[in-house]
């Protein structure tokens, strides 16, 4: 936990040297030494605009500060056209105690970035993850393109809102093969609410999750504050779950090579990237091994 301001200080300052030096053999060998600790259960939160994700953040944090674990988020935000950076509408969204120093919230500018998460993103969270016991990722909320969440988090969480359309335009979509946990949001609209919970359980074994975990589906509400503690339950279960027979180990090994393959390809194109995968062969230190990679491959 970070118990006092200095600590936060020392956080915000070591976010904003990855942001503007992030090639530096300091930050480097930094990150590399706080990849090894992880300790974080990291929770990604995606969605289309307007499904709440920004309550459902400000009732779950509260659910965990009740637990006495402190929680770090990273929110990313469209960015502003004139200056490159985060205009900061998610994190005015979050209602959150300032005072609180075990929890921490990291504006991130999206850029030109796809996929509803930020190119830093992945760093960031690889520090934060060594402090916090949870690490909530918030997308930008553009909808079927925020499937990159999956690459930066061990459980995925799914907001969709109740009456938001067809089910079946949902698994086309392609974002149904990514969440681990399907929250219908706002289930004070107990009639809508209904019925969106009542298709997706019955299309259930349509998502084409990859892997063996059992899709969970929850109602919440924020306005009622419902739903919470079994949302809280859920993500016990799926830790555990994670944490046996080397799951989380593999998670995360392959994430660190999704993340080396996509910084190579946005450097040098899919070309780069085919370059590289002839001998590639990764085991850790993925910020040193992405540095030995551009040195090496570079042309």
């Amino acid at each position: 936990m970070i118990n006092n301001i200095k600590k936060k200080i020392e956080l915000s300052n070591l976010l904003e040297k990855i942001e503007t030096d992030f090639d530096s053999s300091e930050i480097i060998e930094k990150l590399d030494k706080l990849h090894s600790q992880p300790k974080a259960h990291v929770i990604g939160i995606t969605g289309s605009p307007g499904v709440g994700k920004s309550s459902l953040i400000n009732k779950l944090v509260s659910y965990i500060r009740k637990k006495k674990k402190s929680v770090g988020i990273i929110a990313i935000d469209p960015s502003s056209e004139k200056t490159g950076g985060a205009i900061l509408g998610d994190r005015t969204r979050l209602m959150l105690n300032p005072t609180d120093n075990n929890v921490f919230v990291r504006s991130m500018a999206s850029k030109n970035y796809l996929g509803g998460i930020s190119e830093l993103t992945y760093p960031a969270m690889i520090v934060m993850r060594s402090i916090f016991d949870f690490i909530i990722i918030e997308t930008v909320g553009v909808g079927q393109s925020e499937i990159f969440i999956k690459n930066l988090s061990d459980t995925v969480v799914l907001g969709i809102q109740p009456g938001s359309g067809d089910t079946v335009q949902f698994m086309k979509s392609g974002i149904f093969e990514i969440p681990d946990v399907i929250i219908v949001t706002k289930s004070d609209i107990e009639k809508l609410s209904q019925i969106t919970f009542s298709d997706l359980c019955a299309s259930k074994s349509f998502f084409q999750n990859q892997n063996d975990w059992d899709i969970k589906i929850i109602k919440t509400s924020s306005t009622q504050n419902s739903g919470f503690k079994q949302l809280f339950e859920i993500l016990k279960l799926r830790w555990e779950w994670l944490k046996s027979e080397k799951r989380l180990f593999r998670l995360r090994n392959q994430q660190d090579i999704k993340w080396i393959h996509t910084c190579i390809s946005k450097e040098f194109g899919d070309k780069g990237l085919q370059k590289i995968k002839k001998d590639f062969s990764y085991k850790k230190s993925p910020f040193s091994e992405l540095i030995k990679l551009k040195r090496k491959f570079s042309f």
